[in-house]
């Protein structure tokens, strides 16, 4: 996967080329991420864009709820007729455009306010939207997906690999996962 943006209009246009699969999914979701603290509109470019797996689905609506948490808007443009059929099977809520004209139009017309947020300074910290946590416990089960679980106190995003107690990293609210991924707050 080869992943790039351009800014235009306080709109961010993603294009993405190759493949999102479970290779490339974090990175996917990361850059996503990125973008939302920086853009409140993201349009996916998917004429470059030949498959998505399962994984990649998932990484693709993890995205658009973080962009959504704070109140921005994701939609898809340029989709091929597999990406189209696959969106439909699993019925992903994302509005599709044919173009990238009609996605941008339909950006700039929706009921989100585009803004420019700024750009905090280079000696601020780097906010994340999501953190991966270490188990306070050592634990031999570990995951073959991820869990992304939001903290129902702070709704960071919590990226948990292994079973374990663990603790939100920006609020602290503890909690536990067992083995077959049941989460359990404190």
């Amino acid at each position: 996967m080869f992943i790039q943006h351009t800014g235009k209009d306080s709109v961010a246009i993603v294009t993405v080329e190759g493949c999102i699969d479970h290779t490339n999914a974090v990175q996917f979701e990361e850059y996503i991420a990125m973008l939302s603290k920086e853009f409140n509109a993201i349009i996916i470019d998917c004429s470059q864009l030949n498959y998505v797996s399962s994984t990649g689905f998932g990484a693709l609506m993890y995205a658009q709820r973080v962009v959504e948490s704070g109140g921005g808007v994701v939609v898809l443009c340029n989709c091929n007729k597999e990406i189209m059929t696959l969106i439909d099977i699993i019925a992903l809520p994302v509005k599709r455009y044919n173009s990238l004209d009609e996605a941008m139009e339909a950006v700039q017309n929706t009921d989100v306010k585009i803004i420019e947020k700024p750009v905090p300074p280079k000696d601020s910290p780097k906010i994340e939207t999501y953190t991966e946590t270490k188990p306070v416990t050592t634990t031999s089960v570990v995951f073959e997906h991820p869990l992304v679980i939001e903290c129902p106190d702070c709704k960071t995003m919590v990226r948990i690999s292994s079973a374990g107690k663990f603790k939100c990293p920006d609020c602290g609210l503890q909690f536990t996962v067992d083995d077959d991924q049941t989460v359990y707050f404190n």
